[in-house]
C-alpha cells in the first residue's frame, strides 16, 4: 500500500526534486512523518534517504514563534548563523561562515533563490511568508550530483503550501521594540477540483543595530531595515495525467551587508522571478517534469553602484520505477547566469551551463538500499563591452566540464535502527563577481579562477526510542575543499596580471574539516514537545596565501567557525496555551578586522567569546481562530557580540494572527 501511494497510483505525487506537486499532507497522514525528494528526487520518508536530512514541519515554524528564516534554521544542528543586523544574515551548513556565505543553495519550491552574482543568499528577498510554509527540508553535505553547481555544504528547500491540495488563510500582524512593523497575508483559493491559486504579500521594517565597534565610515553607511514581498501562484490539473503549474514574486530589502571585504555596506535589492512548471504521468514512460523561470536582481550599493544579475534555467526530468527494485532519474538542464559589471560599468559577463545527470535507487533487500547518482556540467564563459585592464578578450573565451557524485547505503538492521553511509563530490563555481563582473579602483575579477571541489565521508546512525516517543540521531564527516577562493586582499598584496600588479580572486589551497552531530527529539505527556542538539567541528586550513604573521586575504576558516554548539528547547501545549523555550550556547570563534597602528594594512584575528542566547515564545489561540503571541530573541541580555562588528540586540515583539 505504501509503494502505491509514493509511485503507484497517485502518479502526480513527485517528479523530482524540482517540482512542488508532491501532496505532503496525504503523504505525511499516510506514514505518519513528514515525506521528502531532497535527497534523490523521488518521494521517501526522511529516514530512508541517502543523507544526513532533517525536515522542519509548518508547526515547529510555528511553535518557535520566531520572525525569519535564519533564527528558525539556527535552532538546528550543524548550521550556524552570523547576524550582521536587524535584517540581513549569512547561514551556513558545517562551518566556513562568513559574509556573503556561498557554500548554501536555498530553493523555494524547486526554484534557487541562491544569488549567483556575488554567490549568496539575501533572506529578505525570499517572497515567502513563514505562515504559507509547508516544510523546510535541510540536506548536509554537499550534493552536486542532484542540485548541480554550488551545493556544496548542503541545500535547503523550502516548500510551501499547494494551492491544489492545502486550503490556507492566515493574516499576521506585528510589532516590538526597534520600531519593528510588520503584516502579510496568505491565502489560497480553489476554483474547482482542478484549479488552485495561492496570493502571499508582506512587509516589514525595523530599525538597525546600533551596538557595536563599527568604523565612522561603516557606521555613517548603516540604513534602517525595509523589506517587502507580492507573490502568486496557480495549479492546474489540465488533464488526468498533466498538471501545469505558474508562479510570479516580486521582493524589495534595504539592509546592511558585511560583505567578504569585512566591511559593511548598505544595500538595496529587487528581486523578481516567473516559473512555468508542466508535469505529466507518461505511464511506462515515467514521471516528466519540465520546470523554467528567470530571476531577475537589481541591486544598489547605496553610494558606490548599482548592477543587476539575470538567471535563466530549463530543465527537464524523467522519474522511472523500472520495476519494484529499481528506480531511475534522468535530467537534463540548460542554465544562462549573467551581470553587469560592477562597481564601474561598461561591461557584461554571461556564463552558459549545460548539465546531464542520472540518479539510479536500487532496493537491495527490505532492509538495505542503494543510490548513486552522477552529473557532468559544461561550462561556457562569455563577456560583452570593454574589456577591464589588465584583462584580455582571450581569457574570457573559458570551457570547462566539472563532475559531481553522489552515493549512499541505507541499512535498516531493526525497525527502529538505521545505519547510512554516504559519499558526495561537488563544486562552488565562482560567483560572477569573482569571474569577471568586478572591476574598480586597481581591482579586477578573474576568469581564470577555478571552481572549488568539496567532497565529504559521513556514517550516520538514527534510532527510535518508542518509551519517549522520540527519536536519536548521530552523524561523523570527513569534509575537504580543494581550491579554496579568496576574494581581494590588501593593496599591498596583488598579483602580476598581464605585466601588471593587479588586486583579484585567485585560488589558495585547501581547508579541511572533521565533525560530529548529534540531536535528540521528541514528545512526551502532558503535552510537552523536546529537542537537543550538540555540533562539533574541527577546520584545518593548508592555504598558500596568510603565510605571515596576519593575513592580508580575507580567507580565515579555522577558528572562525565555534568548536562547539549545544542547543536545546522546551514546548508545551495546553488547549489554547502554548509556550516555546529555546537556548543555545556556543563556544569562541574569531573573525578578521581591519588593523590599525602597526597592524595597519593587515587584517587581524578578532575573538568573539563563547556565549549563551535564547528565544522564549508564549501564545493564546481564542475560539474565533485569532493567535495571540509574545516572543522575545536574545533575552538574557540587552545586546550580545555575536559577531566582531554590530550585536545582536534584544527583541520583543507582540504578534497577531487570524485564520480564515
Amino acid at each position: 500500500m505504501k509503494k502505491s501511494i509514493l509511485l503507484g497510483a497517485t502518479a502526480l505525487l513527485a517528479v523530482g526534486a524540482n517540482a512542488q506537486t508532491i501532496n505532503y499532507t496525504a503523504l505525511q497522514d499516510a506514514f505518519g512523518q513528514p515525506v521528502t525528494t531532497s535527497a534523490t528526487g523521488k518521494p521517501q520518508v526522511a529516514s530512508d534517504a541517502p543523507a544526513s536530512l532533517r525536515i522542519i514541519s509548518a508547526a515547529d515554524i510555528k511553535a518557535s514563534g520566531l520572525d525569519n528564516l535564519p533564527d528558525i534554521l539556527n535552532r538546528y544542528s550543524g548550521l550556524d548563523v552570523l547576524r550582521w543586523g536587524t535584517g540581513a544574515a549569512d547561514v551556513a551548513i558545517r562551518g566556513y561562515n562568513h559574509g556573503h556565505y556561498g557554500r548554501l543553495l536555498v530553493r523555494v519550491n524547486g526554484r534557487q533563490v541562491f544569488n549567483d552574482h556575488y554567490a549568496m543568499v539575501v533572506w529578505n528577498t525570499i517572497p515567502v511568508a513563514l505562515s504559507e510554509i509547508k516544510q523546510i527540508e535541510i540536506v548536509k553535505g554537499p550534493v552536486g550530483a542532484i542540485y548541480g553547481f554550488n551545493a556544496v555544504a548542503g541545500v535547503i528547500n523550502i516548500i510551501t503550501v499547494n494551492p491544489l491540495y492545502d486550503e490556507t488563510g492566515t493574516a499576521t500582524l506585528r510589532a516590538g521594540n526597534n520600531d519593528k512593523r510588520e503584516a502579510n497575508m496568505v491565502k489560497t483559493l480553489k476554483l474547482g477540483d482542478s484549479l488552485g491559486l495561492k496570493l502571499s504579500a508582506g512587509y516589514k521594517e525595523a530599525d538597525e543595530f546600533q551596538r557595536g565597534k563599527l568604523t565612522t565610515t561603516e557606521r555613517n553607511r548603516l540604513r534602517d531595515m525595509e523589506a517587502n514581498h507580492v507573490s502568486a501562484a496557480g495549479l492546474a490539473q489540465v488533464a488526468d495525467n498533466i498538471q501545469v503549474g505558474v508562479e510570479l514574486s516580486r521582493s524589495y530589502s534595504l539592509q546592511d551587508n558585511y560583505t567578504t571585504t569585512n566591511t559593511y555596506f548598505a544595500i538595496e535589492y529587487v528581486a523578481r522571478a516567473a516559473k512555468l512548471d508542466v508535469d505529466v504521468d507518461a505511464g511506462n514512460v515515467g514521471l516528466i517534469n519540465f520546470s523554467a523561470y528567470r530571476n531577475w536582481l537589481d541591486f544598489d550599493y547605496l553610494g558606490t553602484g548599482a548592477s543587476d544579475a539575470r538567471l535563466t534555467v530549463a530543465q527537464i526530468s524523467d522519474l522511472i520505477q523500472l520495476n519494484p527494485e529499481h528506480t531511475v532519474k534522468i535530467t537534463g538542464e540548460y542554465r544562462k547566469s549573467e551581470m553587469g559589471r560592477w562597481p564601474t560599468p561598461g561591461g557584461r559577463i554571461s556564463a552558459d551551463i549545460f548539465a546531464s545527470s542520472l540518479m539510479w535507487d536500487w532496493k537491495v533487500s527490505d532492509n538495505v538500499s542503494f543510490t548513486n547518482a552522477a552529473r557532468v556540467d559544461n561550462f561556457n564563459l562569455g563577456y560583452k563591452g570593454a574589456v577591464p585592464t589588465p584583462r584580455t578578450v582571450s581569457e574570457f573565451d573559458t570551457d570547462l566540464t566539472k563532475f559531481s557524485f553522489n552515493s549512499g547505503v541505507v541499512y535498516k538492521p531493526t525497525p527502529e535502527d538505521t545505519l547510512r553511509f554516504t559519499y558526495g563530490l561537488a563544486n562552488q563555481l565562482p560567483a560572477m563577481f569573482e569571474l569577471g563582473g568586478f572591476y574598480g579602483a586597481g581591482s579586477v575579477g578573474n576568469p581564470n579562477l577555478k571552481p572549488a571541489s568539496i567532497s565529504s565521508f559521513e556514517l550516520g546512525y538514527d534510532h527510535l526510542l518508542p518509551a519517549i516517543n522520540g527519536s536519536f540521531g548521530l552523524s561523523a564527516y570527513r569534509q575537504k575543499t580543494k581550491d579554496v577562493k579568496a576574494t581581494t586582499g590588501a593593496a599591498s598584496d596583488r598579483v602580476l596580471i598581464n605585466g601588471t600588479l593587479t588586486q583579484t580572486f585567485i585560488n589558495a589551497g585547501e581547508s579541511s574539516s572533521w565533525g560530529v552531530e548529534a540531536d535528540i527529539r521528541g514528545a512526551i505527556a502532558g503535552g510537552f514537545t523536546y529537542g537537543a542538539s550538540y555540533t562539533w567541528i574541527n577546520i584545518d586550513d593548508d592555504l598558500t596565501i596568510n603565510k605571515g604573521r596576519l593575513p592580508t586575504r580575507p580567507v580565515y576558516y579555522e577558528k572562525a567557525t565555534p568548536t562547539h554548539k549545544l542547543q536545546g528547547n522546551i514546548g508545551w501545549t495546553s488547549g489554547a496555551l502554548s509556550a516555546d523555550l529555546g537556548m543555545t550556547w556556543q563556544s569562541s570563534r574569531y573573525q578578521l578586522r581591519s588593523g590599525t597602528g602597526a597592524d595597519a594594512g593587515f587584517l587581524v584575528p578578532t575573538k568573539i567569546d563563547s556565549y549563551v542566547s535564547g528565544t522564549a515564545s508564549v501564545a493564546y489561540t481564542l475560539s474565533t481562530g485569532t493567535e495571540i503571541r509574545a516572543t522575545a530573541t536574545d533575552f538574557l541580555r540587552a545586546s550580545t557580540p555575536a559577531t566582531t562588528v554590530l550585536e545582536t540586540e534584544r527583541r520583543l515583539y507582540l504578534s497577531v494572527s487570524q485564520t480564515f
